[in-house]
């Protein structure tokens, strides 16, 4: 009999990040043994007990998957049961695509992208497909506007948020500095099918960007930040707009979140048009009053450019991923939409708000 009794208990390393983490965005975790991966729609994550568990899952990866699920589906899913979906995901195999989109993303920026990938299905039908660029999808499909693409881009502006940005990002740095570690250990040789270390497939990640959003890309594609829409001068600096009051240098490498100025085509974009801003205010001596009288209407007591939904009336095309925007009162637009000048911050504030850029 021994006399000596405990007085801590041991909890492995990856369970008590990713646990803390879920708690400090504001969930709880709870083990059971009747669901392998579900959400109960009031704050509690369900993940199977550790017996039900393949050999290749682990319980951080479990827990980010699920934050990644609530990413996408954002404030209304957390009040639905598993986010709003079938828990199949049958139903909505865009939003596990967008889900994974944005998990592989994040993954990446730590050198964790197969270490904590997806353990379902859904690796080998979709995630093992995934180029480098996690956000990238054939033009066929619809390129940069593809649906699940959107999405991810969409619950990656939200993991920017403070309720998001620093459990995230410390349980992210907390797991690469444990896998950096454990990559370089020589394997225990302990799996009875001989199948080699989870932590072997941890791939050292590149360096954080200054800006602190995104980590540099790879010098062999990186076109720098002065090519990136997102970048300015201001006196006398290049700048981003994501942090504008860091200075970089002439020849500053380009981070994850890199955005060609090219891409920047209101017919590809239409961002202003639509779900970005809610109303277009008119002057009272505004052309367009003359021009287009049809498309101004008074509302409150300001004249305002007349919406259909949640898109200004004048707002043509764009019903597909594939279909160009257009206005069929450009010539003749309003003063307020002329201010609206392409590259401007205006312009990139509203890309972010509908999913477009990052």
């Amino acid at each position: 009999m021994f006399v000596r009794s405990a007085t801590h208990a041991y909890q492995d390393p990856l369970e008590h990040i990713w646990i803390r983490c879920a708690q400090r965005i504001g969930f709880e975790i709870v083990r059971t043994p009747e669901a392998y991966a579900s959400f109960d729609g009031k704050g509690r994550i369900l993940i199977a007990t550790a017996d039900q568990f393949d050999p290749d899952d682990n319980l951080g990866q479990m827990i980010f998957h699920e934050l990644c699920h609530a990413l996408v589906q954002g404030e209304e899913g957390e009040l639905e049961v598993d986010w709003g979906l079938d828990n199949t995901r049958i139903g909505h195999p865009w939003r596990e695509h967008a889900c994974l989109r944005a998990q592989a993303w994040l993954g990446d920026q730590y050198g964790l992208r197969e270490f904590l990938a997806p353990t379902t299905d859904y690796r080998v039908s979709f995630w093992n497909r995934l180029g480098d660029n996690p956000l990238d999808a054939p033009e066929t499909e619809g390129g940069f506007r593809e649906r699940s693409v959107v999405a991810a881009r969409l619950a990656l502006t939200r993991s920017q948020l403070p309720r998001w940005r620093q459990p995230l990002k410390e349980a992210l740095l907390q797991t690469q500095q444990i896998a950096r570690v454990l990559s370089e250990a020589p394997s225990s040789a302990s799996d009875p099918d001989n199948l080699p270390s989870l932590w072997s497939t941890f791939k050292e990640g590149p360096t954080r960007h200054s800006v602190g959003i995104a980590a540099i890309l790879p010098t062999t594609q990186n076109p720098g930040c002065a090519a990136c829409a997102w970048s300015f001068h201001h006196r006398g600096a290049l700048r981003c707009r994501h942090a504008p009051q860091i200075r970089l240098s002439p020849n500053e490498p380009a981070c994850a979140a890199f955005e060609s100025r090219t891409r920047l085509d209101c017919q590809t974009c239409g961002a202003c048009c639509r779900e970005a801003y809610d109303s277009v205010e008119v002057s009272e001596r505004d052309p367009v009053r003359k021009s287009h009288p049809e498309m101004v209407i008074r509302q409150g007591g300001r004249l305002k450019l007349r919406r259909e939904n949640t898109r200004c009336a004048a707002l043509a095309g764009g019903r597909t991923a594939q279909e160009p925007y257009s206005c069929s009162i450009y010539p003749g637009r309003p003063r307020t939409c002329r201010d609206f000048t392409q590259g401007s911050e205006n312009c990139l504030a509203a890309r972010r708000k509908v999913g477009l850029s990052l």
